[in-house]
């Protein structure tokens, strides 16, 4: 592999700016995760490329995944940004640039280029994961918890073992949506009294009423998905909600 690293810098030498060569090197460099050489030589080579081409779409692509991963967010951004507009059926540049937004708080815009990647690659489980993280912070714990089982049932079909942090992130949504589900059922069974706290010991009185009250309210939500008119997860609905 270093030899063929070597031919492709030599060849870039030869013919500055050939695209071929240049994407040639940028996966290259892009598989053995050398983002700061990755970066350097796409932002170098850039200004030589075809305006407006796909190749150039994706040398942009390519600088903005190094910078991304090199925490320079904005510049990521930015690249990001021009790349979708090259290649805007391409799904990983809006993958990308929604894991840079992101990282510099802008979450709902974060949550609309995740979304984009999924109706182009709806099988791609990282975006759902990002889409599942980002509602889980923004306090959509119901829309995180559908979000992050599709990322986990499309993550164990191709990689099992790379599960554990879907899964660490799928167990936070799921205590969420528990914690919602008592303040909901609290709140129906004593609006005048303080909310019990999740570690609270309650009277065994108060504790049956609680979870009799949870199970009632589980129950209408149940029957609430079944009157749904579609049971699938909407990406509609995950751009509209939080």
């Amino acid at each position: 592999m270093g030899m063929q690293k070597h031919t492709l810098l030599q060849g870039l030498q030869a013919m500055p700016g050939d695209g071929a060569l240049l994407v040639a090197l940028g996966s290259l460099l892009e598989q053995q995760a050398d983002w700061p050489a990755l970066r350097e030589v796409m932002l170098e080579h850039l200004p030589r490329m075809p305006h407006g081409s796909p190749q150039q779409g994706q040398v942009v692509y390519l600088a903005a995944k190094a910078c991304l991963e090199l925490a320079d967010h904005h510049q990521a951004v930015r690249l990001a940004t021009k790349a979708a507009a090259l290649l805007p059926a391409f799904p990983y540049v809006h993958h990308i640039l929604g894991r840079a937004l992101a990282r510099m708080g802008r979450k709902q815009e974060a949550i609309e280029a995740q979304c984009r990647c999924a109706d182009l690659e709806p099988g791609f489980a990282w975006c759902w994961f990002e889409i599942g993280t980002l509602k889980l912070e923004l306090g959509d714990p119901a829309a995180a918890r559908a979000a992050l089982q599709r990322a986990l049932s499309q993550q164990q079909e191709q990689d099992p073992e790379s599960t554990t942090i879907i899964r660490e992130a799928l167990s936070r949504a799921e205590r969420a949506c528990q914690w919602e589900e008592r303040e909901q059922a609290a709140r129906n069974l004593w609006p005048d009294r303080p909310i019990p706290r999740p570690e609270e010991r309650l009277p065994a009185v108060d504790h049956l009423a609680l979870i009799t009250e949870e199970f009632r309210l589980f129950l209408n939500s149940v029957e609430a998905g079944l009157n749904h008119s579609s049971p699938e997860l909407s990406h509609q609905s995950l751009r509209q909600r939080g």
